[in-house]
């Protein structure tokens, strides 16, 4: 793909945590290890401390940022992205989660590797973030070293992005596996309690969203419900219909807020 380096970072919250241990084992298998390991509660903030402090190591360089359950797709090849952003004058692409389910709505397992591709596992895509939780699915995919990134990589505070309309990721989004129900009450109950500092209360509520609509649903996702617009699809970006029209849609209900906000911060930076 063309991707030069890897920078990873892993966090836990308790060194014992065996999963640690089986984790620096599989980066070993491809030649890798983790830029750092990261111990203790995972508050709101950690994630884009983290992610800042890497990028700002090579700021002239071109980063793919995503998280443990993100997988771009996008409709060139990442040498042609970046090539398109370097003759453009763009600082950063951006794209919207596809969220990933099984093809029943079950909260499914995620299979040992070799078996089963994820895309297979969860054959489903859709909008399940914004209409049900929401939640804000914009992200940013790929950005130089020196653009600033908000919590969750949703949007840029710096930087000159590519327009939607030239290049737009397909952010395949596998986060509805078995394990969320778990993770979203540790969330939850955690954020709730001032265990992880909390910047935004939304968090809590997306989480706390979520597990209402298992209880309601028999513990699975209606994938029928036209407002997720679920879609079978693999990894072409041409599959999912009504893209990038449907990300438009998305970038719109955010376009101009984020417009004020980066303008009201940039003024008190101004001060």
């Amino acid at each position: 793909m063309g991707i030069e380096s890897f920078h990873i970072v892993r966090h836990v919250a308790d060194q014992q945590d065996p999963a640690l241990r089986q984790s620096v084992s599989a980066m070993a298998d491809f030649g890798l290890e983790f830029d750092r390991i990261e111990i203790g509660p995972w508050h709101e903030d950690l994630n884009a401390k983290l992610i800042r402090g890497l990028m700002l190591q090579h700021p002239d360089d071109w980063w793919v940022i995503a998280d443990l359950d993100e997988f771009h797709v996008y409709d060139r090849s990442l040498t042609d992205v970046i090539a398109l952003c370097e003759e453009d004058g763009y600082d950063y692409v951006t794209g919207a989660f596809l969220d990933r389910v099984s093809e029943d709505g079950r909260l499914t397992a995620v299979e040992p590797v070799g078996r089963r591709s994820l895309w297979d596992q969860f054959p489903l895509a859709g909008l399940l973030t914004f209409p049900l939780l929401n939640g804000r699915p914009t992200k940013v995919t790929i950005a130089r070293g020196s653009v600033e990134l908000d919590y969750g990589q949703h949007r840029a505070w710096t930087g000159k992005a590519a327009p939607i309309g030239d290049l737009c990721a397909q952010v395949h989004h596998f986060k509805w596996t078995l394990s969320v129900r778990d993770r979203l009450e540790e969330r939850a109950e955690a954020y709730s309690s001032g265990k992880w500092k909390l910047l935004h209360h939304s968090v809590v509520g997306e989480s706390e969203a979520f597990l209402q609509y298992l209880r309601d649903h028999d513990g699975r996702i209606d994938v029928r419900d036209s407002r997720f617009a679920f879609h079978s699809c693999d990894a072409n970006y041409s599959k999912y219909p009504d893209w990038p029209d449907a990300a438009e849609r998305i970038f719109s209900v955010y376009r101009s807020r984020d417009d004020e906000a980066r303008e009201r911060r940039a003024a008190r930076k101004r001060q």
